[in-house]
């Protein structure tokens, strides 16, 4: 075997390694995004509200009877210091109180 053949052997060797590694990333982030819980916040009942600032919408632990959605959205809440935008929404917990949480349109 020639310098020139076993170079272009190990070269192969490499790249279907890389190819491979890739593959198993692909794959792993796929599985990810199916771990992922349901975002469509709108499916949990909000009560119309008018405040200082205007209208916002409220839902609590009450209401969805605490269910896994209303969890999900818990969780993004409090994983981002008690405020989060998502879908053209801003949510934060009402008055600091973790069972109720507010939701105003994105302007």
């Amino acid at each position: 075997m020639s310098e020139e053949s076993f170079s272009l052997e190990v070269l192969t060797d490499f790249f279907n390694a890389v190819e491979a590694g890739i593959t198993a990333a692909r794959q792993r982030i796929k599985e990810k995004q199916n771990l992922e819980p349901e975002t469509d916040f709108s499916r949990l009942p909000w009560e119309q509200k008018q405040g200082e600032k205007g209208p916002f919408e409220q839902t609590s632990e009450k209401a969805t009877q605490n269910n896994d959605l209303w969890k999900a959205l818990k969780v993004k809440v409090k994983g981002n210091q008690g405020f989060w935008q998502h879908g053209g929404f801003k949510y934060w917990f009402d008055m600091q109180n973790e069972t109720v949480i507010d939701r105003r349109k994105i302007a």
